[in-house]
């Protein structure tokens, strides 16, 4: 049985819309889906370290700023951080969030050691504090627009 050239064309056409069809239906997710339990621990996270710079801002000329009274707010804030990096590394296509968290682990880190030595002033907060609150809002702004969906490239 032999097939006209008309038909041969037909089916390549047909087999063609099918295809731009099929993938028209499908979506490509470059990064993962929204993570409940992140968005709540990286917030709460958040509230610890605007508590700290509070505390710190109202203690910095007395006794009460010394490193010693803060060492169980950055305690927490490591193991809460640690438990941020696992979770984010366990989730895939998350590497824009474990770069973030990894990136705050790398803040806290510096702001221990800059508290380990002291502030000489209150004046020297305001600008650690502007870090952690844009590293936050980077991080809870990409959580958001994950929970409505949005898409970036990871």
């Amino acid at each position: 049985m032999k097939l006209s050239n008309q038909t041969i064309t037909s089916g390549k056409i047909i087999c063609l819309l099918l295809l731009f069809y099929a993938q028209a239906c499908t979506s490509v997710r470059l990064i993962s889906e929204y993570d409940p339990i992140t968005d709540e621990k990286v917030t709460e996270l958040e509230e610890k370290v605007a508590a700290y710079f509070v505390r710190l801002e109202r203690s910095i000329d007395t006794d009460e700023a010394a490193y010693e009274h803060y060492q169980t707010f950055f305690d927490e804030a490591k193991v809460d951080l640690n438990t941020l990096a696992v979770r984010a590394a366990a989730v895939d296509k998350n590497r824009i969030v474990q770069e973030q968290v990894q990136e705050l682990q790398n803040m806290l880190s510096n702001l221990e050691a800059l508290h380990k030595m002291g502030f000489a002033s209150a004046e020297q907060l305001p600008p650690l504090k502007s870090a952690f609150n844009s590293a936050f809002t980077a991080i809870i702004r990409l959580q958001m627009a994950l929970k409505r969906g949005e898409k970036y490239e990871n």
